[in-house]
């Protein structure tokens, strides 16, 4: 759905066309999910930063209504989930790194780890990254966006996203290459 029609959509919900809204999530909450999802890691925190963020677009002030309603909704989207990644940083970087260390560093992992062992090792290297990073590499390498929209979901310069992102591959590959898995 193009980002007109989205708008038009949202004003005629603003002016109280509940079908309108409706039509407005149903546009845009599967690609957001998933953003958030890949962010988070769990789906019922997923749903909620979701709702919060449709809410957040219903209960705006008067009758503004943004440009791009996907990319704002996306910008609350990932806020939200930038927050609690914020929250569950220190916590989730001690039990990462706990179980990093735990895992056998000498063994080759290709011949002793299933596919979904391998996610789970990859899922354990990524919360031990700070959040904006976290952010950057799902937005930019696991979703596909380009740095602009990287950037403007994050809230920083395009330099700054394509620095995190970097700076998570490295992170990544050192964390992946300590349990003998070459990325």
């Amino acid at each position: 759905m193009t980002v007109s029609i989205l708008s038009g959509l949202l004003r005629r919900a603003r002016a109280g066309d509940e079908e309108a809204f409706v039509k407005v999530v149903e546009a845009t909450r599967e690609r957001l999910f998933w953003t958030v999802k890949r962010m988070v890691g769990r789906e019922a925190l997923a749903e909620e930063i979701l709702q919060d963020a449709y809410m957040v677009l219903w209960d705006l002030p008067g009758d503004s209504v943004p440009e791009n309603p996907e990319a704002w909704l996306r910008r609350v989207c990932v806020n939200r989930a930038l927050d609690h990644l914020r929250r569950e940083e220190t916590r989730a970087h001690q039990v990462g790194q706990e179980a990093l260390e735990q895992l056998p560093a000498l063994v080759s992992m290709e011949e002793t780890m299933g596919v979904r062992e391998l996610e789970v090792a990859l899922h354990r290297a990524l919360s031990t990254l700070p959040a904006q990073e976290h952010a950057a590499f799902v937005l930019k390498v696991v979703e596909g966006l380009g740095y602009p929209e990287v950037a403007s979901s994050l809230g920083v310069a395009e330099s700054t996203a394509r620095n995190q992102v970097m700076q998570a591959r490295r992170k990544l590959e050192r964390a992946l290459s300590a349990l003998g898995i070459e990325p």
